[in-house]
């Protein structure tokens, strides 16, 4: 469930003006080839102030967005207009999809599932799922296990992974929930889809006093 917190995020932030390595890379060489990049529906949950609706709109593919964030997507339609481009931006719950079954190419998840119970979490997947047309994919990513500030965070009851905060690691206070994703729960987590390939990126941060560990999901219809 969308927290109110990240209304705040956007109003003081300057964020959303790049997309990450790992989304340009999966669109280069998942789409790049496509005969005619405006037939390919791209939708993203949790698009925020809009790095990756400026990124995809500029490559020439039919994007939209939806956000509970008012102030996220009046940033990111601000940006979107500075570069005369254009993109669907709709407010809305991940849960609960306003849109029709089968009407997107790719669905895509940076970093957005993850601040849901595991049991919101697998709602959200089953809209995607529900949202794709057949053979269309998932990209999500989310934090893994093992990320800094695991050992010492405030864990919610019921759910071994989900924490209500975790001051020492590479988040910020206010966003909701922060549930961190071991190897053996994405087969629960995804599992409405019959094929999962699962990459990681591991980095450092803070002159390497801190390790931010993300899976990388692509999911097939």
């Amino acid at each position: 469930m969308w927290n109110p917190g990240w209304d705040d995020v956007f109003s003081a932030k300057d964020w959303g003006k790049y997309p990450p390595e790992e989304l340009v890379r999966f669109i280069g060489r998942t789409y790049f080839g496509a005969p005619d990049r405006k037939a390919v529906k791209f939708l993203e949950i949790g698009c925020g102030a809009g790095a990756n609706m400026v990124f995809l709109a500029g490559e020439g593919f039919d994007a939209t967005g939806l956000d509970g964030s008012r102030v996220g997507l009046d940033r990111a339609a601000e940006r979107l207009a500075e570069r005369g481009l254009a993109a669907r931006l709709d407010q809305g719950d991940a849960m609960e999809l306003p849109y029709a079954d089968a009407s997107f190419d790719c669905v895509l998840d940076i970093e957005c599932i993850y601040a849901n119970t595991l049991a919101d979490s697998r709602r959200i997947v089953a809209e995607a799922h529900r949202v794709l047309k057949p053979g269309g994919l998932l990209f999500s990513k989310a934090f893994m296990t093992g990320t800094s500030g695991e050992a010492t965070g405030r864990r919610m009851e019921g759910e071994p992974n989900t924490f209500l905060e975790i001051p020492d690691g590479p988040f910020n206070k206010g966003y909701g929930l922060i549930r961190l994703t071991a190897e053996e729960e994405i087969p629960g987590l995804y599992g409405v889809f019959p094929d999962i390939a699962l990459d990681y990126v591991i980095r450092t941060d803070r002159n390497r006093t801190r390790e931010v560990r993300e899976w990388l999901i692509t999911c097939r219809k």
